[in-house]
């Protein structure tokens, strides 16, 4: 992103907007990203470069608009349907309100559905 100020240009690299978007993607129930981090806890001292895979944001320069493709894994039993659209939603209110640009779309490919394990229940004597 460039902005024209009157003290010089504000940039803002794909890939910084790429990792809040990725800390976003924690805040979504159900979500696992393509690296298998769920929580925020997984990006603690994470650097812009680290930038979660499955993540590519594309800048109009005419417009300053972002599009946000977003990959993601989901643990069985959620709703495909409810959690794309939260991962919408998170996403665009994240890069929005961190970096104020606009959030035009938020693409969402579901790569996978996870399986996760159920705890055991005891077993009756």
């Amino acid at each position: 992103m460039v902005g024209p100020e009157d003290l010089g240009d504000i940039v803002i690299n794909d890939n910084v907007i790429a990792l809040y978007a990725s800390i976003a993607l924690t805040q979504v129930e159900g979500v696992v990203t393509l690296s298998g981090k769920s929580s925020f806890s997984d990006y603690v001292g994470a650097k812009s470069k680290d930038a979660e895979k499955g993540i590519s944001v594309s800048i109009d320069k005419g417009t300053n608009l972002c599009t946000i493709n977003v990959e993601v894994n989901i643990y069985y039993g959620y709703n495909l349907y409810d959690v794309a659209r939260q991962i919408q939603r998170h996403v665009k209110n994240a890069v929005e309100s961190f970096t104020g640009m606009t959030v035009e779309r938020v693409n969402v490919t579901i790569k996978d559905v996870i399986v996760a394990e159920q705890p055991r229940t005891e077993q009756k004597k």
